[in-house]
């Protein structure tokens, strides 16, 4: 798949189009549908909303059966201490995959739903950054266009789609994208989850076109919660992190990067998801003030865990020579420090990708009292005490 075929890519269904009421985007809530609720901003999305509103949950797992399903979102939501035991009778799971038609439900199915749910929060996706296009785009493209359609079904109601800022990361202009900027493909990266996101992205624009309601926020670099530390341990930011910190030595890269904490993001959303105003907009849920990751490894040093900087291929030859591969999490993304994407998505070559506006997004949420936290000595040390009672980093370390 090459930037240039992405547009060509995305073809909604003509059916897909407004039918029967519109249903505004601040009525209040009989029903929502989630997707995504198993993985780490879902979690957070599915608490948010169980927590302001007193709709019932559709959300679509993969599981064996619905008994499965809900077990599967509690584990996760327990991972992340969000569970509480009065969700589960507000939670109607609904068995389904992503990359099937109908969501692998029967027309009948479908339609309930269509008929129940007021709203749509499509998160879910299937994430790699080595797999091509054609891997993930059955669940990532596919995914989008049947969410759309669910939208569609009985009456028309809101969606909002969660996309993805690494769709901007070949801007070449020196203050970067705009949230109101036309999608261009030439600004995608050859990377097939990106390209994926990309198409998805521009079905959920082709749908807005005919006049559906729809809400795009794209969202980077997810770290944990600014309140209290906790975090998905798996994501790119973790493992760079904590494996780094893990072998004694980081990358010196000045380049601003996106570390936006998990809560900001799920507030945000929702709050956005419910304002009139917000229909047919995008929004950057993006950290506005912009750390880099040398800086990062600095305030990581100031609360008690150092680590000697080196120029980023040092770096990468280092840690292929001293990370262990039975306890680093970062041994695994090692590859990925070789190729030439990795070193544009790190800013190395002196690219600033993280200089994405974010004006249009802070306004809209100037009078919610929604702030993000900023990246600091506190956030940090707050940040990294969870991987300490993980045990994934000692209370204290030293430089070997």
């Amino acid at each position: 798949m090459t930037p240039n075929d992405l547009d060509a890519q995305a073809s909604l269904d003509p059916a897909i189009q407004p039918v029967g009421e519109m249903i505004a985007l601040d009525a209040p809530l009989r029903a929502f549908f989630l997707t995504g609720a198993t993985g780490f901003i879902g979690a957070y999305l599915l608490r948010e909303l169980l927590e302001t509103t007193a709709a019932t949950a559709y959300v679509l797992v993969r599981a064996a059966d619905s008994a499965n399903a809900l077990d599967r979102i509690r584990k996760n939501l327990q991972t992340y201490a969000l569970w509480e035991e009065w969700m589960a009778a507000r939670i109607s799971p609904v068995v389904g995959d992503l990359k099937n038609p109908l969501f692998g439900l029967t027309p009948g199915e479908f339609t309930e739903i269509g008929a129940a749910v007021d709203v749509i929060y499509h998160c879910g996706s299937k994430l790699s950054y080595i797999a091509p296009y054609e891997y993930l785009e059955s669940a990532n493209v596919g995914g989008t266009h049947e969410a759309l359609r669910l939208a569609t079904t009985v009456n028309t109601k809101p969606l909002h789609y969660v996309s993805s800022l690494g769709i901007l990361l070949d801007y070449k202009e020196p203050v970067g994208g705009a949230e109101d900027d036309e999608l261009d493909e030439d600004k995608c990266p050859a990377v097939g989850y990106f390209q994926t996101k990309y198409v998805a992205e521009r079905l959920v624009r082709l749908a807005r076109d005919r006049g559906i309601p729809v809400t795009i926020d794209r969202i980077g670099l997810i770290v944990g919660d600014s309140r209290t530390g906790i975090s998905n341990e798996e994501d790119f930011v973790a493992r760079m992190i904590v494996g780094s910190i893990q072998t004694g030595f980081a990358p010196d890269v000045r380049a601003n990067m996106d570390m936006t904490p998990v809560d900001f993001v799920s507030k945000a959303m929702i709050y956005l998801s419910r304002q009139p105003s917000s229909a047919g907009k995008v929004f950057h849920l993006l950290n506005p003030q912009p750390v880099n990751w040398s800086g990062v490894f600095d305030l990581a040093a100031q609360v008690g865990y150092p680590s000697v900087k080196l120029p980023f291929a040092e770096w990468v030859e280092t840690m292929d020579q001293r990370a262990d591969p039975a306890t680093n999490p970062l041994c695994p993304l090692l590859p990925f420090f070789h190729l030439n994407f990795a070193r544009r998505m790190m800013g190395v070559n002196g690219d600033d990708y993280m200089a994405l506006h974010t004006d249009a997004t802070q306004a809209a949420l100037g009078n919610s009292g929604i702030t993000c936290a900023p990246i600091n000595s506190h956030f940090m040390s707050i940040y990294l005490s969870h991987f300490v009672q993980h045990g994934r980093l000692s209370a204290t370390m030293e430089i070997p």
